[in-house]
Parts: C-alpha cells; structure tokens; sequence
C-alpha cells in the first residue's frame, strides 16, 4: 500500500486540545482530541526518537489549541522547541498571540530559546478578521509588534534565529482582508503576510457558502481569496494528508482522520514513505526542506 503525505519534511504534533479563543473558523471539533486532551513530555520524546527513522523529517512543528498554554513536569512550550532544535529539528508553532500581547512575556518566553537554541525558530501568527486581534482603526497588532521589537533587541546573529510568519485566513467576502497599507508595513519589517483560504472544517462548515472554491480559478469561485492564488500551493484540488501526532497515534487528516501508525511503532510503509526518494516524480513532488507554511 502507497503510504502518500503532503509535506514529508514536516512533522506536526498537536500538544493540547485546549484554547484561551473561541474563533468561528476554529477546526478544533472536528479533530480527534478529547475535551482536556494534553500532550505529555515523555510522548513529545518519543515522537522525537520516531523522526529518527523518518529520514525526510526536518521541521517539527506545534499546533493545538493554543501551544503557548502547554505545560508538562514543569516545561513548557519554549523547553518543548528548544528540545526539538536539540535533536537536530526545526522547531515551529502557529499561535493566536495572545501570550505576547505583554511585552514582559513575550520576552521571557523569546529570550531562553535564542540564548540556548541554535537552530531558527519559526513562529506563525495568526492574525486575521475571524481571530480579530488585530486594531483596524491603527493597522497594527499588539502581539505581532512585541514579537519583532524583541527581535529587534538581539544582535544581527541571534536576531534572524526568530523566524516570523503572520498567517491570514481569507474568505470569499472582501471585509476578511487585512488592510492593505498593514500588510506592507509588517513585511517591510520582515514579517511576511501567508495568506490561507477558509475551508469548511470544524466550524467553518455552517461558513461554507463563504469558503474559495479551491478548484477554481476564478474571481467569482474564490471570491476575495482571488488576488492570491499565484502565491499558495493550498489552492487547485485536495492536498494530499500530513502526518499529525496526537497522544499516541499517528493521523493522516484528509480526507478524513484515520491512524497510520502507533507511537513508539512505526510500519514499514511509513518509514519506506520518509526515506531518500525512490524516483524523479518523488523528487519533483516532495520538498524535504521546511519552506512552506502549515496547515491550520
């Protein structure tokens, strides 16, 4: 059996089912974690010891819930991506930013990882009408401008390990793009916008008549997602699933949840699907460099 991933450079690891937001695009609920679901350390080692057989992995890489809440034994998430640089990994997460609207927080969180990791950091911010931190009237985001004056503190060395990616999600309807003269401002500060379609998951289903048509490539099949299309490998058919650990299994999550692989227990097809490319097609089909943006 073909064993086929989207990403194979990209580990995702879901380390907690909670969130301090209630977002109406929130893909949570269809997800399979239990309501309190956590991710412990012992499990997060685990998962690092199984990349070890996955030849292609490089990037590991955090989402939830909110990963800035997760805490075990007395770690938390910045001793969860310094870990993860350690073992020889990318590490990443993808917040909503609510954990660096204090700037005294946003340090102490920043400032252990770029003393000690390194390996580049990559964080991806969620900013966009649906989590609606973001202040229209000054076009700024109190997270995301905490975030790059800490980085704006570090020498020219340390400063570019603290990689920032705002993420966006766009629907159909014009009034979900951020303001224009916004999005500029940040990218000529280093923080380049990603734009993401709405897709009818989780909560956004009772949204779907306002998700693009991601087969379309027409202005009135992706509606205000239309001006970025050239840019996102996301539009144009069904991606193929990633990897996704929670707890103790291994998910592939499209087109529907299902376990491929137990923690602590790869098969054979899994490990076969992450060693060196078997053909140009493979080659040609699978990036196994950490350059594109994660699922959310």
């Amino acid at each position: 059996m073909r064993f086929d991933v989207r990403e194979k450079s990209l580990m995702m690891v879901f380390l907690l089912e909670e969130c301090n937001r209630s977002c109406p695009h929130c893909v949570r609920e269809e997800e399979p974690m239990d309501a309190g679901y956590k991710l412990s350390h012992t499990q997060l080692r685990q998962c690092l010891s199984d990349c070890r057989r996955l030849e292609r992995v490089r990037w590991v890489h955090f989402s939830g819930g909110e990963p800035t809440l997760w805490s075990d034994g007395g770690r938390g998430l910045t001793d969860a991506l310094i870990e993860v640089a350690q073992a020889g990994y990318q590490p990443g997460f993808t917040t909503n930013g609510s954990r660096f609207e204090d700037y005294a927080a946003c340090c102490d969180f920043f400032q252990r990882y770029a003393a000690t990791a390194g390996v580049p950091l990559r964080t991806f911010l969620s900013i966009d009408t649906f989590h609606g931190n973001f202040d229209v009237d000054s076009g700024s985001c109190r997270s995301l401008d905490n975030l790059l004056r800490y980085r704006d503190t570090l020498p020219g060395r340390r400063r570019a390990l603290l990689e920032v990616n705002p993420l966006a999600v766009v629907s159909k309807d014009p009034a979900s793009l951020l303001p224009e003269e916004m999005m500029r401002r940040y990218e000529s500060l280093g923080a380049p916008f990603r734009m993401i379609p709405l897709r009818p998951r989780g909560r956004a289903t009772r949204l779907a008549s306002e998700c693009p048509d991601p087969n379309s490539n027409t202005e009135q099949g992706l509606g205000a997602f239309y001006r970025y299309r050239p840019k996102q490998v996301e539009v144009g058919g069904t991606p193929a699933p990633n990897l996704v650990l929670i707890g103790n299994d291994y998910y592939v999550s499209e087109p529907e949840w299902r376990v491929v692989a137990k923690l602590g227990h790869l098969p054979e097809e899994v490990v076969r699907a992450y060693g060196d490319p078997g053909s140009e097609e493979e080659r040609d089909t699978c990036d196994a460099s950490p350059t594109s943006a994660p699922p959310i």
